[in-house]
């Protein structure tokens, strides 16, 4: 009888998930009359999972589209009259609210709890599961590729989110180093940055005869200021250098970008330089050398300029500070997420470059990286990094930024992202590194500026709250000393007349007109 019900409730099901076409119902149920009378009515005579089965049938029944010609093609599947299959499931629907206390709703209803969300998914998810062996078993071998594809899905959806689905750990025979399929959450590159396995890693720039040699070459790889100047090439921009034979033996690649960062629009307006005009006019007499105005204006506006450079720089050595190098990604052919930079530690000298196209199969590419050097003057901030084992490439990366104030008609603050790949280690294309060094001078660029703009901003709004609290102090002194000086007045005439009222009355004034209490204080109150 157990068996009947339960080929019973899959046909259900799938005549439920069938077209309304579909007419082949096949399963066999026999009501079991009492023992006794002989009669079908009355309690059923059945064990409580068969109740459960019959309670659960009812319920697909009643939540068909069309419950009517449900019922009838259940019952002819069982060889039964509609009208006996009806009665059947309402004398089990009756008995089980009985048993239950009236947990179970009428017409064909579960309870709230049985209804519940929960259990619908469940429901479903065991009908999903029973199909899907049904089916297994009729089709071993394309269901083996079905649950190969679920499982492969599965583990896509766990690791997308969490660490962008690793391809390769590191380098090896068939990876050239850490790549992930979809760009890492900053999480999970936090995450293996403060790991014991980034600390095992080591330097993986070569460490080959005449050390001092190769490092003085490379300090004289990149051209200098005054070469640029000389040279075509456009100031701003990236730069492939031209190696000669003497550096050609310990250099494979020297290549930089160079920005200007744009500190003009940090000038104060027209405005705002009349208004430091006339504050600078208010202390005219602490200057003596200062005899007109057009002499005035021009010392305003140069110190305009050298508080523009100067908050320009020390917005830039907040951002080198800080290792804010991707967080600007403005690169047309490139999405946001295309390069990142993620650095961790006390002081920030671990760090991770991620990039897309510089993994395996053009994917995402993580390199480590480690500071092993960072210069802070007073014209120059710069820090470097060099690769570690487990990336794709091998050599320094260097940012810097370089204030030059010797012209002062026209002073420049520059941000410089070299990366120098030395001979014998791997390297990547020079396009592939064009637009790293490119991509993060420009990102350092624009972050330079927006946080050189919200300096500005506070600096704005401190001054004009300054302004308004100064204005509202001398308003309220001015009130102060005005209300004083009515009191003083009303008392003055509140005495004249109390004195020509009282001629020769030998009394004395108070102001208030209070008398003291006989046997009360001296004075009044």
């Amino acid at each position: 009888m157990k068996k009947k019900f339960q080929t019973a409730i899959l046909i259900l099901f799938c005549l439920l998930l069938a077209p309304q076409t579909s007419s082949a119902l096949e399963a066999t149920f026999t009501p079991a009359p009492d023992k006794d009378t002989g009669s079908t009515d009355g309690p059923l005579p059945l064990s409580q999972n068969q109740r459960q089965q019959l309670h659960q049938l009812d319920q697909q029944i009643a939540q068909s589209p069309n419950p009517t010609e449900t019922l009838q093609r259940v019952a002819e599947a069982n060889d039964m009259d509609a009208s006996e299959l009806g009665d059947l499931l309402m004398r089990n629907r009756r008995d089980l609210q009985m048993a239950m206390g009236g947990g179970v709703g009428r017409g064909g209803g579960g309870s709230s709890v049985g209804n519940s969300i929960p259990r619908a998914i469940l429901r479903l998810f065991s009908t999903f599961l029973l199909v899907i062996m049904k089916a297994m078993g009729a089709h071993p071998r394309s269901s083996a590729l079905v649950v190969l594809v679920l499982l492969s899905t599965l583990y896509v959806m766990i690791s997308a989110p969490r660490s962008g689905i690793v391809l390769s750990g590191g380098s090896g025979i068939l990876s050239s180093g850490f790549t992930t399929v979809l760009c890492p959450p900053t999480e999970y590159i936090s995450k293996y940055l403060q790991s014991d396995k980034f600390d095992r890693l080591e330097q993986s720039v070569p460490l080959l005869e005449g050390r001092k040699k190769r490092k003085k070459a490379w300090e004289n790889v990149f051209l200098s200021q005054e070469e640029l100047e000389e040279d075509e090439t456009p100031k701003d921009g990236v730069h492939i250098m031209k190696l000669n034979k003497q550096q050609k033996k310990d250099i494979s690649l020297a290549i930089m970008a160079k920005k200007t960062v744009p500190f003009e629009v940090l000038l104060p307006s027209e405005e705002e330089l009349e208004l430091l005009h006339e504050r600078e006019k208010q202390v005219k007499e602490h200057r003596p050398t200062i005899e007109d105005d057009d002499e005035l204006m021009q010392l305003v506006e140069e110190r305009a300029w050298e508080d523009s450079v100067e908050l320009a720089f020390q917005s830039a050595e907040s951002i080198v500070a800080a290792r804010r190098f991707s967080e600007f990604i403005s690169d047309s052919n490139s999405s946001p997420d295309s390069i990142k930079f993620v650095a961790r530690g006390d002081e920030r000298e671990k760090a991770a470059l991620v990039m897309k196209s510089m993994g395996d199969w053009k994917r995402y590419g993580i390199q480590p990286l480690k500071v092993v050097e960072e210069e802070k003057s007073q014209d120059t901030s710069s820090v470097v990094y060099y690769t570690l084992q487990g990336g794709h490439f091998d050599g320094q990366l260097k940012v810097a930024v370089e204030k030059d104030i010797e012209d002062k008609s026209h002073p420049r603050i520059t941000v410089i992202v070299s990366l120098l790949i030395p001979k014998g280690g791997r390297k990547i294309g020079t396009k592939l590194a064009s637009q790293m060094v490119s991509m993060l001078a420009e990102s350092i660029t624009t972050s330079t500026m927006t946080v050189a703009r919200q300096t500005c901003s506070r600096k704005l709004q401190s001054t004009i709250y300054r302004d308004k609290a100064k204005s509202r102090a001398i308003l309220k002194r001015h009130i102060a000393f005005e209300t004083m000086q009515k009191m003083e007045e009303m008392a003055a005439d509140r005495r004249r007349r109390w004195q020509r009222k009282n001629v020769g009355s030998g009394g004395s004034y108070r102001p208030t007109g209070c008398r003291p209490p006989e046997g009360g204080p001296r004075y009044g109150f």
